[in-house]
């Protein structure tokens, strides 16, 4: 009886603290809810919508957005997309450029951990990668090496990979991490009352040693797609632009 007892008395506290650390995160979430406004469109982006028709040599090939995405995501997204290549090349030998503006709700951008995955893609590795570039300053990116079964038009067998490489870019603000950009979303919002319309570019290719044992190497991959960033990256994001185009 007297054991039964003690163990009742020890139990209360830590269900004190439970019930405490509970109440508490309600009233967080309460206050966020209230202080923090909820986007709107119109905010100032830090990109431009308009993909150049070339970067370097490779030419620029207009890209539709997909059915799904225009279902799922809501309607006030908005999108430039494109596929760089030398002329005749192939659609694996190209570069995807595309770019994702959001609108008033938060759902229009996602982390790609998320839905790659659901696409039948697998995330072999992931890193943080820097692009240095002509401006002096360095852009951090994610890059994911993905890979999935895929079958060749003779009916063999493959591991198609892929490297795709991803960063939001807002006001003059950049992350390479879905959950940075949201923190600094809410804090902008909650001590700057700066609304951030954020945007997420992503630049991917195939890596042809996939089904070519003298194509490019992941790692040949992956340095030609900082390239291109480095190149790309002034055409579109304003703050690596001149003031006087940026602000067009």
């Amino acid at each position: 009886m007297h054991d039964r007892t003690t163990a009742t008395i020890s139990q209360r506290p830590a269900n004190f603290y439970r019930a405490a650390y509970v109440i508490g995160l309600t009233i967080l979430t309460f206050l966020i809810c209230i202080l923090v406004p909820e986007p709107k469109a119109g905010g100032e982006a830090g990109v431009i919508m308009q993909l150049p028709d070339s970067i370097g040599e490779l030419y620029g090939h207009d890209q539709k957005v997909s059915d799904a995405e225009l279902y799922i995501l809501p309607k006030d997204t908005t999108f430039a997309r494109k596929t760089y290549g030398l002329p005749g090349a192939d659609d694996p030998d190209r570069i995807l450029c595309s770019i994702i503006l959001s609108g008033a709700e938060r759902r229009s951008l996602h982390r790609p951990e998320r839905c790659l995955p659901a696409q039948g893609w697998r995330i072999e590795k992931s890193d943080t990668e820097t692009v240095p570039l002509a401006s002096g300053r360095n852009l951090e990116v994610t890059a994911l090496l993905l890979g999935r079964p895929a079958t060749l038009r003779n009916g063999t067998q493959i591991t198609r990979r892929q490297y795709f490489l991803y960063w939001f870019v807002g006001k003059n603000l950049t992350t390479p991490y879905a959950s940075t950009r949201i923190l600094m979303t809410y804090w902008e919002m909650l001590v700057h009352r700066v609304n951030q319309r954020w945007a997420y570019v992503i630049v991917s290719k195939d890596i042809s040693q996939s089904w070519d044992p003298n194509g490019e190497s992941p790692e040949q991959t992956l340095a030609e797609l900082k390239q291109f960033i480095r190149a790309a990256a002034p055409t579109f994001m304003k703050s690596e632009m001149p003031t006087e185009t940026a602000s067009r």
